[in-house]
């Protein structure tokens, strides 16, 4: 077992940069098994504010992500009822207190696991773009970090503007 760190923005960008650092692509699609891609984002402390998306909020976080795929996922985790919108999905902010003054406190961690399948295998050999081999990977069902993190703000550990922050960068 070989762990290693690439600085890349996303799992996909791993295999890509191998081959850039001479790794031949068909010696990585051999024996790469998983990419796990992570940020680490600043917790909400106990005191918290709920409070509900608007259509402008609507608008601006869907310059970043698939609206619809957010709401797929957060009613597959039971965070959002059969019939509700985004609109419906409670969301927490940070509530400052004399405690803790921004309202964090503590990191967690947001995550992508790309599983390195046989389809993933075939655009590695091939040396398909990092776009290409995370839309396969998004295909067969991997969720990316943006998506863990609104899991994770719908569960009330952070906020939507502490993932919006981290992934932006």
């Amino acid at each position: 077992l070989v762990l290693s760190t690439l600085h890349t923005t996303d799992a996909a960008g791993s295999i890509p940069r191998l081959i850039d650092m001479q790794a031949e692509p068909f010696l990585i699609s051999s024996t790469l098994n998983v990419i796990v891609a992570q940020r680490l984002v600043k917790k909400l402390f106990k005191e918290k504010e709920k409070y509900y998306l608007k259509e402008s909020d609507l608008k601006n976080i869907g310059k970043y992500c698939n609206l619809e795929r957010i709401l797929e996922i957060l009613k597959e985790e039971k965070l959002a009822k059969p019939r509700q919108s985004l609109k419906d999905v409670a969301f927490y902010r940070p509530k400052p207190t004399k405690e803790c003054l921004d309202g964090y406190h503590g990191r967690i961690g947001i995550y992508e696991v790309l599983t390195v399948n046989e389809t993933i295998k075939e655009l590695i050999v091939k040396k398909a773009a990092a776009n290409q081999i995370q839309a396969q990977a998004q295909k067969e069902g991997m969720r990316t970090m943006l998506e863990d993190g609104f899991v994770k703000a719908a569960q009330g550990i952070t906020s939507i503007e502490e993932i919006l922050r981290v992934i932006i960068e």
